[in-house]
């Protein structure tokens, strides 16, 4: 057998974004609760007839007259309202109790969501009842791939001012260098469909790009990387939006033997697209996520240089047998501009697992997931699942060309009232080595 190569790793803030939309998961009620009709094993051996369970609350329908709000001691009536998408005055009609609590658990905020109904004069109201997870998360991370090491520590607010507004705050540093990011999103902006994202990151890093695990191109990367996007919520699925990005390099060479790229920087506009089409259940998301990012640089004088970038990132989950996920993931890279600076960093994220932490370089890739998770325990404070899956891919740096094909295995587990998954462990077999990669994850990741 040949030997196996570990990584404890956790995911960089190039990939935070996408991981938020996808990993800051609320829980679905029927994964969580025993049947009410099932009693405790005490309860069964003293009662030989246990009684039958009650009568659910009939649904009424009509007009609502009133919404009560019940739960929430952190989160703004307004959010809540505003995730609803509905008011008094409007109808009620059957079935629709369920797309509201739908609605609200989208939100991400709430561990569970109850929505009754009751007789309100010629009409009905509506008794919204909340359980908040909790939002406010220091993360410690560590990183650890063949010789290098990275720890740091998160500061995560998923609910902002109770208006359901994100901050991160985060930093790194290790054996290699290290990095310093803040990242800011509103999903309202005043309560409008308006939306705003702001990003900022210093690094400084060494970078190397291995072939069968030997260095074979490695330079000290220093960058400030700053942007800011204006968006549109124009429906509640997708959002549209444009800004401002700026990229600044100092790099330094890594040894005297190689040579540092040029000091340059790169300026421009972006543009991007997202569609959430999912509905959240405890330890995946159904349905459809799409994200498409574009960045075109602009020749703003001396040291500035030609940069573009797009980005298209999806992944459908269909739910088999209840509770067992399958999922189909991609993405698509395309790059121009300094073929070492600008280069696409891959490695140990969904997709290319098998190789070691951004040390496979790309100026072009695609790269493909199909994964099945399935639960194998679920105590009272976590969901334990496994899962198996295929990473594929086809990447271009400068004129090498990367193929592979890697399947690999591995664990979760996902806290009820923390809203992000806690810990993770995927085993992969290196496409270029044969050797087996064991990777592992805690908190945010991909």
């Amino acid at each position: 057998m040949k030997p196996f190569s570990s990584c404890v790793c956790t995911y960089p803030p190039a990939w935070l974004v996408l991981a938020l939309n996808t990993a800051l998961m609320p829980s679905d009620a029927r994964a969580q609760e025993p049947p009410p009709d099932a009693p405790t094993p005490e309860l069964s051996r003293a009662v030989s007839a246990p009684e039958a369970p009650p009568e659910p609350e009939p649904e009424l329908t009509g007009r609502i007259e009133r919404i009560d709000i019940e739960g929430n001691e952190r989160t703004k009536e307004v959010v809540i309202l505003r995730a609803l998408r509905t008011q008094p005055g409007e109808m009620l009609t059957s079935g629709a109790t369920e797309e509201l609590k739908r609605r609200l658990l989208n939100l991400k905020l709430f561990e569970h969501v109850e929505v009754r109904t009751r007789q309100e004069g010629d009409g009905v109201a509506l008794r919204i009842k909340v359980e908040e997870r909790w939002t406010l998360l220091p993360i410690p991370m560590f990183t650890s791939s063949n010789g290098q090491w990275q720890a740091g520590l998160f500061l995560l607010e998923s609910n902002v001012f109770g208006l359901h507004k994100l901050f991160v705050l985060g930093a790194m540093a290790g054996n290699r260098g290290g990095n310093v990011f803040s990242l800011y999103k509103d999903p309202s902006i005043r309560g409008s469909r308006w939306t705003g994202t702001l990003f900022g990151q210093y690094a400084k890093l060494d970078r190397e790009r291995r072939v069968r695990d030997i260095v074979v191109d490695e330079y000290t990367d220093r960058r400030l990387d700053v942007s800011g996007v204006l968006g549109h919520q124009l429906t509640p699925e997708l959002n549209v939006g444009a800004g401002l990005f700026g990229i600044f390099n100092r790099p330094l060479r890594a040894n005297e033997d190689e040579p540092a790229p040029e000091r340059s920087h790169a300026q421009g506009i972006s543009a991007v697209a997202e569609y959430l089409g999912q509905d959240f259940h405890f330890f995946f998301n159904e349905g459809l996520f799409a994200r498409l990012n574009l960045r075109q640089g602009f020749d703003l004088g001396s040291g500035s240089r030609d940069y573009r970038q797009a980005t298209l990132t999806a992944a459908y989950t269909h739910a088999l047998f209840g509770n067992h996920a399958l999922t189909l993931s991609g993405t698509l890279d395309y790059v121009e501009g300094d073929s070492t600076l600008d280069a696409v960093l891959l490695g140990q994220r969904t997709g290319t697992r098998g190789f070691t932490l951004a040390t496979l370089w790309a100026e072009q890739a695609a790269i493909a997931t199909l994964e099945y998770q399935v639960p194998l325990w679920s105590p009272s404070l976590a969901t334990f699942t496994a899962h198996a899956f295929v990473d594929a891919g086809h990447v271009e740096w400068r004129n090498t060309v990367t193929r592979y094909v890697a399947p690999g295995a591995g664990l979760r587990m996902y806290l009820r009232s923390v809203a992000v998954p806690a810990l993770g462990l995927d085993v992969t077999r290196a496409p270029q080595t044969r050797e087996l990669v064991v990777s592992f994850a805690a908190g945010l990741s991909m």
